[in-house]
C-alpha cells in the first residue's frame, strides 16, 4: 500500500455555509500512481484520496449523499463522542455466507489492501480518520434459515463506499475511493469526482437552509408478529429447559410490525430523534435496495485501535425512575438483583475467555456499573485487551459474537434452542454492525434497539435474557420497554406509545385501532 501526501499546504475554501475544497492536482497524482500499480499488478487496484473539509451536520450530509444517485448509503454516529460516518456507493463489496463469514471477510479485507494507493491532502483530519473504511454488518446467526424479510442482507457484508464523509468535533473529511485500471482516463475520472463533490456541496447547502420536516401525522398500526401469549409460552419452555440443565441462559427475541397509513417513514427524521434521545448510543442506518436497517444500540461489541481492543459486557436491565429518587432506587435494585447479577456475570466470563485467544493480556473492570439511557438502564463492565500481532478486529468478531447478552450460555446449546423455538428470523438484528479501516482499526456494535424499515412498514426487534428464575410476564414487559426505543424514533410523540401491558397482537389486522401520533 502506498500513501501519497501533498507537497504544499495551499487550501482554498468554498464560500457558503459549508466549507469544501478538493485538491484536484493531488487527487490526480493519486489516480496516476494507482494506474501504475495496476499495470504492474495486472488488475485494478484501490485508489483512495482524503481531503480535510469544514465541519457539517452528519445527517445533513447523509441526506445529501442519498440524493446523488450514486448507490446505496449508510450512516454511523456516536453523538456523545462527536464521531460520525456517512457513505454512499459501493466501489467494492465483500459479501460472505455461512459459519466462515467472519474469516472470509477478514481474508478479503487483507487482499483489498494489497497494492492500494492512499493519498491525503494537507490539513487536520478528525482523529478517527485514516483513509478508506469498509462499513457493514453480519447476521446474528448465519446458520439460521433465511426468510424474505431480510432479502438483500447477506450473512456478512462490508462495503467500501465511493464517497465517505467523516465528521469530528471540530473538523471533517471527505474520502473518495475508486478502483483504477491501468488504461483508465484519469483526467476524466478526476473531473467526474470533482463534479460529484460540487453536487454534494450544493445539495448540503440547500438542505441547511430548508425548514425541517413537519412531524408526520399519519396514524400508526402496531402488531406483534407472534402473539404475546405464544411468546410467553416460549419463555416458560426455555425456563423449564434451563432448570433441567440444558443450558444456563438463552436470549429469546420477538418482533413487532409498525405500519404508517398513507405515508412512509422519514429515515432522516428517525435518525434525528434517535440522536437527540440517545447521545451515548451508536446511531446507525444501512441501506439495501429500498430498505434501511436503522437503530440506536447501547452495546459496543469491540473497538480496536493501536493494538488495543476495548469491549464491554452489557447484560441486566431495569426501567428508569420517574423521579431522581425512584431512578436511584431502581439503579440500586438492579445492582443488587441476583437474577441480573447472575446474567451479567455469565457475559463477563464469556467475553474474558474469548479475548484470551487473541490478546496477550486482558483486563476486566472490578465491578459492574450502571449505563443509564433515556428509558432504560443496564449493567455494564468494561473489558480491555492487548491484541496479539497479526490479528484483526474481524477475527475478534468471530470469537466474541454472539455474546451471552444476545445469544445465551453455553453458546451452542443456546443457539440450538433459538433456532428450534424462537420462531423469528433475526437477520442482522443482534448481529455486529460497524466499520474497519485500512490499518485494522475499527468499531463494531451489537445491532440492538433496531428496526428494518421498508417504506411505510417497520419491523422492530427486542430480546430478553432468560435464566432459571425468569418470569414470562416480566420478560414481556422488559421487551416492550426495549421496543420503545425505536418506536420513539419512529413516533414524534412517545406519549402515545403502547405500554408493556398492551398485547400488540390484538392490533393484528388492518381494521385494528391505530396508534395516533
Amino acid at each position: 500500500m502506498d500513501i501519497v501526501f501533498a507537497d504544499n499546504a495551499s487550501i482554498d475554501a468554498t464560500s457558503g455555509l459549508w466549507s469544501v475544497y478538493f485538491d484536484r492536482a493531488l487527487l490526480l497524482a493519486t489516480l496516476h500512481r494507482a494506474a501504475t500499480r495496476a499495470a504492474l499488478a495486472g488488475h485494478a487496484v484501490l485508489a483512495s484520496f482524503t481531503q480535510p473539509i469544514g465541519p457539517c451536520d452528519p445527517i445533513s450530509v447523509f441526506n445529501a449523499i442519498r440524493q446523488l444517485g450514486t448507490g446505496e448509503s449508510f450512516f454511523w454516529e456516536k453523538p456523545e463522542e462527536q464521531r460520525a460516518f456517512a457513505g454512499v456507493g459501493a466501489v467494492t463489496t465483500i459479501a460472505t455466507t455461512g459459519a466462515s463469514c467472519f474469516t472470509n471477510a477478514d481474508m478479503a479485507w487483507r487482499t483489498l489492501q494489497q497494492n492500494s494507493v492512499v493519498g491525503f491532502a494537507p490539513g487536520k483530519l478528525p482523529s478517527h480518520v485514516s483513509g478508506p473504511i469498509l462499513f457493514g454488518g453480519f447476521a446474528f446467526d448465519p446458520l439460521h434459515p433465511h426468510t424474505q424479510l431480510w432479502d438483500g442482507f447477506p450473512d456478512g457484508l462490508l462495503v467500501l463506499p465511493y464517497l465517505l464523509f467523516s465528521g469530528g468535533e471540530k473538523n471533517a473529511a471527505l474520502t473518495i475511493n475508486i478502483m483504477v485500471e491501468a488504461v483508465d482516463d484519469n483526467e476524466q475520472r478526476a473531473n467526474e469526482i470533482i463534479a460529484n463533490i460540487r453536487r454534494l456541496h450544493a445539495t448540503v447547502e440547500q438542505l441547511l437552509v430548508q425548514p425541517q420536516h413537519a412531524a408526520q401525522s399519519a396514524p400508526l398500526v402496531v402488531q406483534d408478529l407472534l402473539p404475546a401469549a405464544t411468546w410467553k409460552e416460549l419463555v416458560a419452555r426455555a425456563v423449564q429447559h434451563i432448570q433441567q440443565g440444558a443450558y444456563e441462559k438463552v436470549v429469546m427475541a420477538r418482533a413487532v410490525q409498525a405500519t404508517l397509513e398513507d405515508d412512509t417513514f422519514a429515515i432522516d427524521a428517525t435518525l434525528q430523534r434517535l440522536r437527540k434521545s440517545y447521545p451515548a448510543a451508536y446511531i446507525f442506518a444501512i441501506q439495501r435496495g429500498e430498505r434501511y436497517f436503522v437503530g440506536a444500540t447501547p452495546e459496543r461489541l469491540v473497538f480496536a485501535q493501536d493494538g488495543q481492543i476495548r469491549t464491554m459486557a452489557l447484560a441486566g436491565s431495569a426501567p428508569r425512575g420517574a423521579t431522581e429518587e425512584e431512578d436511584r432506587q431502581a439503579g440500586r435494585e438492579l445492582l443488587e438483583s441476583e437474577k441480573n447479577r447472575q446474567e451479567h456475570a455469565i457475559v463477563v466470563e464469556m467475553v474474558r475467555n474469548a479475548l484470551t485467544d487473541l490478546c496477550s493480556h486482558v483486563w476486566v473492570g472490578e465491578a459492574a456499573q450502571l449505563l443509564k439511557l433515556q428509558n432504560i438502564q443496564h449493567l455494564q463492565t468494561p473489558i480491555v485487551g492487548e491484541l496479539l500481532p497479526g490479528h484483526s478486529i474481524l477475527e475478534a468478531l468471530q470469537y466474541l459474537h454472539p455474546t451471552p447478552a444476545v445469544g445465551g450460555f453455553p453458546r451452542e446449546p443456546a443457539l440450538t434452542e433459538i433456532r428450534a423455538n424462537e420462531q423469528l428470523d433475526r437477520g442482522w438484528y443482534a448481529g455486529p454492525i460497524g466499520w474497519i479501516d485500512k490499518s485494522g482499526h475499527g468499531e463494531f456494535a451489537v445491532a440492538l434497539r433496531s428496526a428494518l424499515i421498508d417504506g411505510n412498514t417497520a419491523t422492530l426487534f427486542a430480546g430478553c435474557g432468560i435464566v432459571a428464575d425468569s418470569n414470562p410476564d416480566s420478560e414481556y414487559d422488559e421487551s416492550c420497554l426495549k421496543l420503545k426505543v425505536m418506536l420513539c424514533g419512529l413516533l414524534p410523540d412517545s406519549e402515545t406509545l403502547p405500554d408493556s401491558k398492551t398485547d400488540l397482537s390484538s392490533q393484528g389486522d388492518r381494521e385494528g385501532q391505530p396508534l395516533q401520533r
